[in-house]
């Protein structure tokens, strides 16, 4: 087979190309710090990247509805703990209240008016919102003033849960609803600002007899709020360990991505220099081995 001057020329040129294109390639690699741009470049890769990215942006997803799962749990547990301060000092005044022969007209005045004031710090806790909304009005809409409960602490909402999803397929309750925790008005312990009201009531009135029992449904009430608080601190506690094991599966998933897509920067520019060198030993030769132009001989 006779090889003439223009097949060298075009296999030299070729191969040159060809060295070019691999220079080029492993420089965009370092640039981007990307080794799959295209799905040709490792359809097998590139499939399990565009997967691993789908359960990213579900587990983002999740991490939001974690993060709102968490601040209404916390809005919750901050309340029923401050309430459960406020009704252990309630007791504190029934029971200096209920003790046979104390104190006169004006000092039992005193007291009831305490009673009446923990009574409207618990309306305020019963009225805590989260982004504007009572948290414990279950999913009715809030009243004329915004509030889950009125000033005669007559309850405005619904028993309906509040739901968020922690997981796929797991969802959780993040509210109680007002009815749970301070009572429902009527029954027959009725809720705890009925309670209190009496209790002030049965104060003023030197009634031991009403204060005793105001003291009993005080007591049932207590017990109801601390089985809520222990509640909402239950669900909490699930939610922090969930949100710790989604940050651990979202560290893995993109941990796994960046083994796949990234480019091993120490790796990549020894293949750089690799190829630059090739490159320029090729260019070297096809000065040699390229036949002599017209112009060479002009010179």
């Amino acid at each position: 087979m006779r090889v003439t001057n223009s097949m060298v020329v075009n296999s030299t040129l070729r191969d040159l190309n060809l060295s070019l294109s691999r220079l080029q390639d492993t420089q965009t690699d370092l640039t981007t710090g990307r080794k799959i741009r295209r799905g040709s470049d490792d359809p097998t890769g590139a499939s399990a990247a565009m997967t691993i990215r789908n359960q990213l942006r579900r587990a983002e997803h999740e991490a939001r509805s974690l993060d709102d799962a968490q601040a209404w749990l916390s809005s919750a547990d901050t309340a029923l703990v401050t309430g459960l301060e406020v009704l252990g000092a309630v007791k504190e005044t029934a029971i200096r209240a209920g003790n046979t022969g104390s104190g006169n007209a004006l000092s039992r005045e005193a007291l009831a008016k305490s009673v009446e004031n923990m009574r409207s710090d618990l309306l305020t806790l019963a009225n805590t919102k989260y982004l504007g909304r009572p948290i414990f009005n279950g999913t009715a809409a809030p009243n004329a003033d915004g509030n889950a409960y009125d000033a005669a602490g007559v309850y405005g909402g619904n028993g309906a849960a509040v739901s968020r999803e922690i997981a796929p397929n797991t969802t959780v309750a993040v509210n109680m609803t007002g009815e749970e925790i301070f009572g429902v008005q009527g029954a027959p312990f009725g809720n705890v600002f009925d309670v209190l009201e009496e209790l002030a009531s049965a104060i003023r009135a030197n009634d031991t007899t009403r204060m005793a029992t105001a003291q009993t449904e005080l007591e049932t009430a207590t017990t109801r709020w601390s089985a809520s608080t222990a509640e909402i601190g239950s669900r909490g506690a699930r939610v922090e360990q969930t949100a710790f094991r989604a940050a651990d599966t979202d560290l893995m998933l993109r941990e796994t991505l960046s083994k796949l897509e990234d480019v091993d920067i120490a790796a990549a520019l020894m293949s750089v220099k690799a190829n630059e060198n090739a490159y320029t030993a090729a260019l070297t030769a096809a000065a040699k081995v390229i036949p002599p132009s017209l112009v060479d001989y002009l010179r």
